[in-house]
């Protein structure tokens, strides 16, 4: 018995031993890319080094827009368990401007060993550990690094890549590719009228985007039409995504001032997509809703009035069954006051011809195309919408 007794004791003393030799910086972590939406990055690569040596890695062999901050896929590279790295290098082409940017800068490393020692709280209050390490690519050569744990996210840094010029400026093959595929892709296309509208605001990337205490509502005139599904995101200035806090989302009574709290910010949109439909699906309606350019002002002037709890609400009219649309409206409101900022537009799916009969952007009231800041001159597709007078 004593024998056992002894053997067991010497059995727990070689496993904590061997515990207490395990590298106390080294986790279980990956890299990852990231590309705000509409405003992408070409073929990027990411490598993360310790001691001058490389530890993990990521690219991609495509471009990505999958928005500010959220991991793409692609190829990953390094073993389970890895120190913190101490260093970076990354590069990739930037799909505004096609120039190539490149960096390789010191991490501060001591920050991240602590992050990865206390871990994350997620949006849903629950702790995670850090598993990815992110590199975020922007135009004008702006990089942000996050460190990620399930939907919790910590900015490590910023930092300016080299501008080593236009990629492959020099070959006309190449350069006649690239106009070809441009004209004839349904993403440049998309990107081309993100652009029209909102420009590239190359300082948010720079600077990074403020959050606001608000979230995100719906409402309908029609009772009857409230269990219709709802669908809401919004694209931020950085090129961020950004959905309701709640899922699904709070619906708020037409005629009466929403009685929630607001749990937590987030940045705001300068754009909304909208679907809303029947569960059928016979009735159907889309729109890409073009925020003020002054809803931060708007929404500090009202919380400085009425207070916090602030919701930015969606409504929908009264549907006119005979049209090929239908109007919607936004506002302001929280549970002392309510005030609409705008009007837009729906567009109604025809299941017949199985498309939009018109447009489904939206313009607020005065509203200003900006100046296009560009490297180079861009034909613009003509873009139909509707504005409010």
């Amino acid at each position: 018995m004593y024998q056992k007794v002894r053997f067991f004791l010497y059995c727990f003393l070689i496993i904590g031993l061997f515990a207490s030799c395990q590298p106390k910086d080294t986790f279980d972590w990956n890299a990852g890319l990231s590309a705000p939406k509409y405003y992408g990055a070409t073929g990027p690569f990411v490598e993360f080094y310790y001691h001058g040596k490389s530890i993990a890695g990521a690219s991609s062999g495509a471009g990505i827009d999958q928005g500010w901050g959220i991991t793409s896929g692609g190829y990953v590279g390094g073993d389970k368990y890895k120190p913190v790295p101490d260093s970076i290098a990354v590069n990739w082409i930037c799909a505004v401007d096609r120039y190539y940017y490149e960096a390789g800068i010191k991490l501060p490393r001591n920050k991240m060993l602590e992050l990865f020692q206390k871990k994350v709280i997620d949006s849903y209050g629950v702790q995670q550990e850090y598993s990815l390490i992110v590199a975020g690519m922007a135009p004008g050569g702006n990089v942000t690094i996050w460190m990620q744990g399930g939907t919790g996210s910590t900015e490590i840094c910023k930092f300016k890549a080299k501008n080593k010029g236009i990629w492959k400026d020099k070959d006309p093959d190449y350069n006649k590719y690239i106009k070809e595929y441009r004209n004839l892709s349904d993403g440049f296309k998309e990107s081309f009228i993100y652009w029209k509208i909102h420009g590239i605001p190359y300082s948010v990337w720079e600077k990074g985007e403020k959050e606001y205490p608000y979230d995100i509502g719906f409402t309908t005139q029609e009772e009857d039409k409230r269990d219709y599904s709802i669908a809401i995101a919004g694209y931020t200035k950085d090129g961020s995504i950004i959905y309701s806090n709640e899922d699904p989302i709070p619906y708020i009574k037409w005629n009466e001032n929403v009685k929630l709290n607001v749990a937590k910010g987030k940045k705001l949109p300068v754009q909304f997509w909208m679907r809303w439909h029947s569960r059928d699906g016979k009735e159907w309606y889309e729109s890409q809703i073009v925020l003020p350019t002054n809803l931060d002002k708007q929404l500090l002037k009202f919380q400085e009035k009425y207070g916090n709890n602030i919701f930015l609400t969606v409504g929908m009219d009264k549907v006119s069954e005979d049209k090929s649309y239908t109007f919607g409206r936004i506002w302001i409101e929280n549970f002392k006051e309510k005030i609409e900022i705008m009007k837009f537009r729906a567009a109604k799916f025809n299941l017949e011809k199985n498309d939009f009969e018109i447009s489904q952007y939206s313009l607020p009231k005065d509203f200003v195309f900006p100046k296009w800041q560009g490297r180079e001159p861009i034909e613009f597709p003509e873009l139909d919408y509707w504005q409010e007078k």
